[in-house]
């Protein structure tokens, strides 16, 4: 057993095992580390200094089968420790949740708000009505999402909003995100108005917001899924967190909660989806390999948007509140 000397051991057993050290480190930190791995094993060994002041780490023969083994596992547990997701990355800012909320203040003072300003044309054409949707008026899904019962609903989703659509535009562009969370939102509005009873109306941004919620939650579980080891265990924390805070934010005596929970479900499949595809450069440099120590490895750093990725982006951004403007230009012509 090591006695923690270091000064050069007594020969072992074995007169060829001080020719074949089962392992060498440069420093005495390292090979006392793998010392008491093998300890803790009950396997015999001995810690000797080489003249060029390396660290040598001697078993008798018998037992260099089973202590090069037990060292490869602790290896390879070190690693998965020490591994961590790749670093998301950031293709844009918070520009997105600010400008929908802006936009949202903006749209409230043209058409009021459903619960104090009467019948209202907008909200005749605009508000998600179950049936109208099964029958055709598809426009409604989208509408839905820019009309507000009161004031502290309108502030709700705009502070919502700040937060969950700037993360999701800050991950994936501003222009991306926007043209997930229109899809994601209008998918939920149209599966809530065929789960939900034929007379069922809503309206509001919150399954916007949920929709990016879930993008991110999606983005998330690949980040971490890809961070191999303890960390992809691991991944199911991001879902976890997201349903938490759809039971916090989602449920409430007024609350849509098929329609927030619709479009978290939407959007975090969205999210999984394009994490899939999306790989940032580097991510190479954080997986490791059989021959990297352990350690932290290094973070992947993504490369700065090019100019086409940001052409990209601005044309989706767009192609999105074109959407919108499209779907209240068919609500109010049908009207």
């Amino acid at each position: 057993m090591n006695d923690g000397n270091t000064e050069p051991a007594p020969s072992p057993p074995e007169a060829d095992d001080l020719a074949r050290p089962l392992r060498v480190a440069p420093g005495r930190d390292r090979i006392e580390e793998w010392a008491l791995v093998l300890a803790a094993t009950g396997i015999d060994h001995q810690i000797a200094r080489a003249t060029d002041g390396n660290y040598l780490l001697f078993v008798p023969d018998p037992e260099r089968p089973r202590a090069a083994r037990t060292l490869e596992l602790y290896d390879e547990e070190s690693r998965l420790a020490a591994r961590r997701a790749p670093d998301a990355p950031e293709r844009g800012g918070v520009g997105l949740g600010i400008v929908v909320g802006l936009a949202l203040i903006a749209f409230a003072y043209r058409t009021g708000f459903w619960e104090t300003g009467g019948t209202s044309r907008w909200f005749e054409l605009g508000v998600a009505d179950a049936t109208r949707i099964r029958t055709g008026d598809w426009w409604r899904t989208v509408t839905a999402m820019t009309l507000h019962g009161d004031l502290m609903h309108l502030l709700g989703n705009v502070a919502a909003s700040v937060i969950f659509m700037g993360a999701a535009g800050r991950w994936l562009g501003s222009g991306v995100a926007a043209m997930l969370i229109v899809v994601a939102g209008a998918a939920a509005n149209l599966l809530t108005a065929w789960t939900e009873r034929p007379e069922h109306l809503s309206a509001g941004a919150s399954t916007a917001t949920f929709a990016a919620l879930g993008l991110v939650v999606g983005l998330q579980i690949i980040r971490r899924w890809r961070g191999g080891g303890a960390i992809r265990r691991r991944a199911w924390i991001a879902a976890g967190a997201g349903l938490a805070l759809l039971a916090m934010l989602g449920v409430s005596a007024k609350a849509d909660v098929f329609a927030h929970a619709f479009g978290l479900g939407v959007g975090t499949l969205l999210g999984i989806a394009a994490g899939i595809v999306d790989r940032p450069a580097g991510l190479a440099a954080t997986t490791g390999t059989a021959l990297t120590p352990p350690g932290p490895p290094p973070a992947a750093t993504p490369a700065p948007p090019t100019r086409a990725a940001r052409a990209g982006n601005a044309a989706l951004a767009l192609a999105a509140a074109a959407a919108v403007v499209g779907a209240w230009a068919r609500a109010l012509a049908g009207g």
